[in-house]
C-alpha cells in the first residue's frame, strides 16, 4: 500500500508543474498585448504579438503620427508583418537580444522558411523567412520567463528542435 502511494505521489508531482498549452498561450497573450513604442522623429509605432488557441501567431504593427496618445489593439487598426506556427519553430532557437533598450525575442525555424512576412516596400508582397523577432519586451525582469514560455509552448505546439 506504501509503494502504490509513493508511486502515485512521484507521479503527481511530475505532471503538477507544468503548464497546458491554454495557459502558456494566456499568459503569453498578456505580457506580449502592448510591446514597447518605437520613434523616429514623425511616427512611432507599437507591435502585438497574437497567439491563437491553436498555435498559430501574428505580429501586427501600429504606426500613427507621433501626437497620437498609444494605441492598444482595440482601437487602431495596423497591419500583419509576421504569421506563422509555433509548431514550425526550433525550441533550441529561441533567444533574446538587446537593441536599443528593448529586448527582443527571437525564434527560428526547424527548417527551411515557415514564417510569412509582408514585405514593408511599396508593394506589400509577401515572402517566407525563417527567422522572426517574435517579441518585444521592456521589462528586464520577464526575459527569461518568456523565453522558458515560447520553449515550452513550441513543444506543446509539435515543434521539435533541428536534426544538427
Amino acid at each position: 500500500m506504501k509503494l502504490k502511494l509513493l508511486t502515485l505521489m512521484i507521479m503527481a508531482s511530475f505532471t503538477s508543474y507544468a503548464q497546458t498549452k491554454k495557459e502558456t498561450i494566456d499568459w503569453l497573450n498578456s505580457k506580449f498585448e502592448s510591446s514597447p513604442i518605437i520613434r523616429n522623429s514623425l511616427y512611432q509605432s507599437t507591435r502585438f504579438l497574437k497567439i491563437n488557441a491553436n498555435g498559430d501567431f501574428s505580429v501586427q504593427e501600429y504606426e500613427y503620427a507621433t501626437n497620437v496618445p498609444f494605441p492598444d489593439s482595440k482601437n487602431y487598426s495596423g497591419k500583419t508583418l509576421f504569421t506563422g506556427s509555433f509548431k514550425d519553430l526550433s525550441p533550441s532557437s529561441v533567444r533574446a537580444k538587446q537593441i536599443y533598450g528593448e529586448i527582443f525575442i527571437f525564434a527560428s525555424c526547424t527548417s527551411g522558411k515557415c514564417i510569412t512576412q509582408q514585405d514593408q516596400g511599396p508593394d506589400y508582397e509577401t515572402y517566407k523567412t525563417s527567422d522572426i523577432a517574435i517579441g518585444v519586451i521592456s521589462d528586464p525582469s520577464l526575459q527569461i520567463r518568456c523565453e522558458k514560455a515560447f520553449i515550452h509552448l513550441i513543444k506543446l505546439s509539435g515543434g521539435k528542435k533541428e536534426a544538427f
